[in-house]
């Protein structure tokens, strides 16, 4: 078999003991290694690697070398408190990293990358100085490894629950003699969520299984299940470490497939010379697993007694965002003749693996079924009519001014990327689809949708309005389709990429403002009579704003003057379900729901404002109104705190929407003033 090879060295990259761990993240390759020294302490580094390629010529390049990522200054090997292996990956757009130091599991994340969070403490463990996998799968994080149970070293599942917080741990006792653990996720060929799991055990044996996975909300379960395994006698004794990794590879078959590498033949205590590593490939579409093979490429071809891996790495091609896969196998080079003392050992061999293919593009405006709420205005501000009838008084509410600049509603849509894999309903595709989270990732970086409007509410005789105001994305959906790795054959999985280019304003009308606090009517100004003063508690006060308008005779127009911070919110979910035979930009073949988040910003500072415009109190009626002050709200929900909003309604709390709400605070008569 042959491959695109390439000998990649980490600058000073002495890995101690366990070896390397590698995953995909932002657009390069993070390596994790251990260096220890009684000096400087016990120390887990990162080195990034990415591919680049100008005018057809790829190179990799290294950046940010051997950067410390956690140091355990005091450690003592004896005592077994070092750090004894790593594991990493990318859960939720966030890249995480475990490790074994004083017999319990620990970890970090990072969401970009370079800033990490402390160290925190997982009440589990793995037996120490052994392999273990961490794989992210239906929205669940799962750490897959072995520990020592009712005298017998057992296979051990710990996984994040449903609140993202808590830790659970389950035994999988029908296994024995676990030492090392290797797993990836993929779709099998009717689409379910399922994981490939390799062991070696305690006796230097090889053994393979399948668990399907289906997460029961309601279940403190980890949802695996075993469906099959399989024991790979020919090489019985001759396995130290494993890597798997989703994917085909050139000159291979074509159907979709795993790669499992292969570390031994060359045990530590019982010298027999340097092997080749070995290799086999299991067909997802035959549930097959195909001949050993010798791997024979280069150096890589001898490991040394540590653990390797592998890792998916994605490379753009073409102009319509398709990409490339890579598998890259990562190892300690065991050559000293090559490899001088105090030099790198790390390597790296790449194989062309599957294509994202560019299928086609969709674009619409989303139905009503998925506008985003992000207002409210309770009606008209309620007015005063001293005893006339004439149209030519009232009172006016608005939003935006076309004789200054109207007001920008700026949004920027977060919208994932699904996958749609055989014959099921499309699932997220942190689970398993790495293709997907990094189309996913580069959509997220789309600037800033800006759109301009202006709305003015006055009085309608008879209604008792509340205007809801929505924003109305114009979406885009690229569909891409998985091939093999010659492009030539479609696995039938597609990805679904969404983003935004513009967005419109849209209203309703609803009469419901006698449901609301005080049962208010906008006729009757009585009604809102000291409704609030001050801000309510559920009200972000540092975005929430107040305005006391003075009405006397004439015509009183009152707007924000001086300049605000704009009513930002950063995060909102949109959710819906589709109605049947209704046709719609999500729709993406069997999905019956959909939810995309959005962010939103409108700027009110001067944006935002009333005109009272009432008549003339007559001389001889002492219970017409000469002095009329009304007070203007807008409240925006605080964090967490969408339910106790009357406003708003049930199903949208996640979105969030500002209130325009009014309450009157002083009244003057011709004969005594109402307070």
């Amino acid at each position: 078999m042959s491959n695109t090879y390439a000998n990649h060295r980490i600058e000073k990259a002495d890995l101690d003991f366990d070896g390397v761990n590698g995953t995909y993240f932002n657009g390069a390759a993070y390596l994790f290694y251990h260096k220890r020294s009684t000096t400087q302490g016990d120390r887990i580094l990162y080195s990034r690697v990415i591919l680049k390629n100008e005018k057809g010529k790829e190179s990799l390049e290294t950046y940010d070398a051997n950067t410390v990522m956690h140091n355990k200054k005091n450690y003592n090997v004896n005592g077994h408190s070092e750090i004894s292996n790593i594991a990493s990956v990318v859960h939720q757009g966030a890249l995480y990293v475990f490790w074994t130091e004083d017999g319990h599991l620990w970890h970090k994340k990072t969401a970009d990358g370079q800033t990490w969070t402390t160290a925190g403490q997982i009440g589990f463990a793995f037996n120490r100085r052994t392999q273990f996998a961490a794989v992210s799968l239906g929205g669940r994080l799962y750490l897959i490894g072995g520990r020592h149970v009712d005298n017998k070293d057992t296979l051990v599942v710990v996984f994040l629950d449903h609140d993202g917080k808590t830790w659970r741990s389950e035994n999988h006792l029908n296994w024995k003699n676990i030492r090392n653990v290797c797993a990836c996720a993929y779709h099998d060929a009717n689409g379910s969520l399922s994981i490939m799991i390799g062991i070696v055990t305690t006796n230097a044996n090889l053994w393979t299984a399948v668990y399907r996975c289906s997460i029961d909300p309601n279940s403190e379960a980890s949802g695996l299940r075993e469906v099959s395994s399989q024991r790979h006698n020919e090489y019985d004794g001759l396995v130290d470490f494993l890597a798997l990794e989703t994917g085909t590879v050139q000159d291979s078959i074509q159907d979709p497939a795993i790669q499992l590498f292969i570390n031994g033949w060359h045990r530590p205590h019982i010298w027999a010379g340097h092997k080749n590593n070995q290799k086999k490939e299991y067909n997802i579409r035959t549930g097959v697993w195909g001949p050993k093979m010798t791997r024979s490429h280069g150096h890589t071809k001898y490991p040394t007694w540590k653990y390797m891996g592998t890792l998916q790495y994605f490379a753009p091609f073409g102009d319509k965002g398709e990409m490339q896969q890579e598998i890259w196998l990562y190892m300690c080079y065991n050559d000293d003749s090559v490899v001088q003392q105090g030099s790198s050992q790390l390597v790296l061999c790449r194989y062309k693996s599957d294509k994202m293919k560019y299928v086609k593009t969709e674009d619409g405006t989303v139905s009503k079924e998925f506008r985003a709420l992000i207002g409210v205005v309770e009606g008209a501000p309620p007015y005063v009519r001293n005893g006339s009838e004439s149209g030519n008084y009232g009172s006016t509410f608005y939003y935006g001014r076309t004789e200054t600049s109207q007001v920008a509603i700026s949004t920027q849509f977060k919208f994932s990327a699904y996958v749609k894999a055989g014959g099921s309903l499309p699932v997220g595709v942190e689970a398993t689809l790495k293709f997907a989270t990094e189309h996913s990732y580069k959509a997220t970086q789309a600037s800033e949708v800006t759109t301009l409007f202006d709305k003015s509410i006055v009085p309608v005789p008879g209604e008792n309005d509340v205007t809801y105001i929505y924003l109305a994305p114009h979406v885009f959906k690229t569909t891409y389709e998985m091939y093999d790795w010659k492009g030539e054959r479609p696995f039938g999985i597609q990805s679904c990429l969404f983003h935004a280019k513009k967005a419109s304003v849209d209203f309703d009308m609803h009469d419901i403002l006698h449901t609301y606090v005080n049962n208010p009517n906008t006729h009757n100004y009585e009604t809102f009579l000291h409704r609030s003063g001050d801000l309510a508690p559920y009200a972000d006060i540092d975005r929430s704003l107040s305005l006391d308008v003075t009405w006397v005779p004439g015509e009183t127009s009152v707007f924000f003057q001086k300049k605000t911070s704009a009513v930002e919110i950063e995060s909102s979910k949109v959710s819906a379900e589709f109605t049947e035979g209704v046709k719609n930009i999500f729709d993406i073949g069997g999905n019956l729901s959909y939810e995309y988040e959005i962010s939103h910003r409108s700027d009110v500072s001067e944006k935002v404002g009333v005109k009272l415009n009432f008549p003339f109190p007559r001389l001889d009626h002492p219970e017409d109104v000469r002095k009329y002050v009304l007070r203007m709200h807008l409240l925006v929900p605080g964090e967490n705190q969408a339910k106790p909003c009357y406003w708003v309604p049930e199903g949208k709390e996640e979105q969030r929407p500002w209130c325009v709400a009014w309450s009157v605070e002083e009244v003057v008569k011709q004969g005594k003033k109402t307070t």
